[in-house]
Parts: C-alpha cells; sequence; structure tokens
C-alpha cells in the first residue's frame, strides 16, 4: 500500500516536473521570435534609410585647395554619404591639411551643403622632391607632390630639417610674419607670384615667369608691391630684371635691366 502510494504520488510529481518545464520553453521561443522580429525591423528600417536618405546633391564653399571628390572622400568617406546617418553617427571633426574647419548643413532628405574654411597657407618648401606647405605661423601642415595655384614656392630659408605639422625652425621668429605680410601684398594687388626667393641677406626677390623682381627688404614692401602691380601688364612677354629694392617715390629708382 506505501509502495503504491509513493509511486503513484511519484507520478504525480514527476508530471508536475515535467509539466513546470514547459513554461520556460516557451518563453525562451517568444523571446527568439521577438528578436527576430526586431532584428528584421531594423534592417529593414536601416535599407529604408539607405535609400529615402541617400545624398545626391553635395554642394561645396569656400575651398581653394580640393576638389569636389577630394573633399567627399576626406569628410564623408563616400560620394554619396547617408544623411541620417551622417547626423548622429558621422565624424563631424576630421582634421583636414588645408583646411580649418567645415561647416555642413543637412536640406534634408537627400542634399548637403558644405562651406569650407581655408587654413592660411603662405608657401611651399620644396623639401627631398616634396613639397612642404606652411601657415602663417610657420607650421607645416602637409607634404605633397602638388602645387596649388596661388601659393608661391619660398626658397633661401636656412633650416636643419622640416618635420610635418611641426614649426619650421629658420633661426628667426619674424620671417614668417614678414612672409605672410608678402603674400597678403600679393591677394591685395592680384600678383601671381611663382617663387620668393631670400638672398643670403634676407632680401626678396620675386619670380613671375621670365621676370626677376628685386624687392629688397621684405618689411614696409606695400609701395613697392604696388608699383609692380602697376608696371606687370607691360612686363608681359619679357625677360629681365626689375629693381624695386632702391625705390623712393621717383621713377628714376625704377631699373629693368631686359634680357635678349
Amino acid at each position: 500500500m506505501n509502495s503504491d502510494f509513493r509511486v503513484a504520488n511519484g507520478g504525480r510529481q514527476h508530471k508536475r516536473l515535467r509539466a513546470t518545464k514547459k513554461e520556460p520553453f516557451r518563453k525562451s521561443t517568444y523571446i527568439k521570435w521577438f528578436v527576430v522580429v526586431v532584428v528584421i525591423l531594423a534592417v529593414v528600417s536601416l535599407g529604408v534609410s539607405f535609400v529615402v536618405f541617400k545624398v545626391t546633391d553635395v554642394q561645396y564653399e569656400g575651398s581653394d585647395y580640393y576638389g569636389k571628390e577630394e573633399l567627399n572622400q576626406l569628410i564623408f568617406g563616400s560620394d554619396a554619404p547617408n544623411a541620417l546617418l551622417y547626423k548622429f553617427f558621422g565624424d563631424k571633426d576630421k582634421e583636414i591639411p588645408f583646411v580649418e574647419k567645415y561647416d555642413v548643413d543637412i536640406e534634408w532628405p537627400n542634399k548637403m551643403i558644405v562651406t569650407v574654411y581655408d587654413k592660411p597657407i603662405v608657401g611651399y618648401i620644396n623639401y627631398m622632391g616634396c613639397n612642404m606647405y606652411f601657415d602663417r605661423e610657420g607650421m607645416v601642415v602637409e607634404s605633397s607632390s602638388k602645387s596649388y595655384e596661388g601659393v608661391p614656392e619660398v626658397y633661401g630659408l636656412k633650416f636643419d630639417s622640416i618635420v610635418l605639422n611641426t614649426k619650421l625652425d629658420v633661426g628667426d621668429n619674424d620671417m614668417f610674419a614678414r612672409i605672410l605680410e608678402l603674400t597678403q601684398g600679393f591677394d591685395k594687388y592680384e600678383l601671381d607670384i611663382d617663387r620668393i626667393v631670400f638672398n643670403s641677406s634676407y632680401e626678396v626677390i620675386l619670380d613671375i615667369d621670365d621676370i626677376k623682381v628685386e624687392l629688397g627688404e621684405p618689411k614696409d614692401c606695400t609701395d613697392r608691391l604696388y608699383i609692380l602691380k602697376q608696371m606687370s601688364a607691360g612686363l608681359e612677354g619679357l625677360k629681365g630684371t626689375l629693381k624695386l629694392s632702391d625705390y623712393d617715390g621717383t621713377q628714376t629708382s625704377i631699373i629693368f635691366t631686359k634680357e635678349k
């Protein structure tokens, strides 16, 4: 009698145990299906966002050093960025050699307007076959095989070495301020200078096509650059040396020696 009771009771316990095992199994199945549905919805939403927010029109304003395709890769890493992904996950502060900063305005859903603010690059030095570009503080910001319009080569500075992202040590802290003054004068008078040469006395010689312009001291060069601008049209096609280093406001202090 007791053994039958134990058998019967044990059978009921075994049935209860099997019944309780089914409940967590059902819960795990529901969780799996829930995860699958969430993943499917996420994939569908992502696919829709790629289509709806794919940028088809990127417009750039302000860059003198990079073309549209280069900026697409440098800023977005793609020729067809996604506006939504860039808004929430994009790197907004990428370091670009010739760019001080840039602002991206999104016109939803698929247009971007990018305003680029260039660094004030004042010149470059050809060093070991590369053009080393530096800013107004003398910081070397880029090494490139390219030459950019409006950025003159600087020749004759004395230095031991050039290191990227380091200030160029030329032994004279005022030298870059003088170069900046020169380049600002070039911009002011719209002078297209190929090369700035410093001689052994750090006097300036400018190369413009086949004309060498002896400018003299780089300080207070505004008047001499103005005269150069006035004469530039008449110098086209000529070869020779224009001496402005002794300019004192009179025509007789301007000497041009023509080469055959």
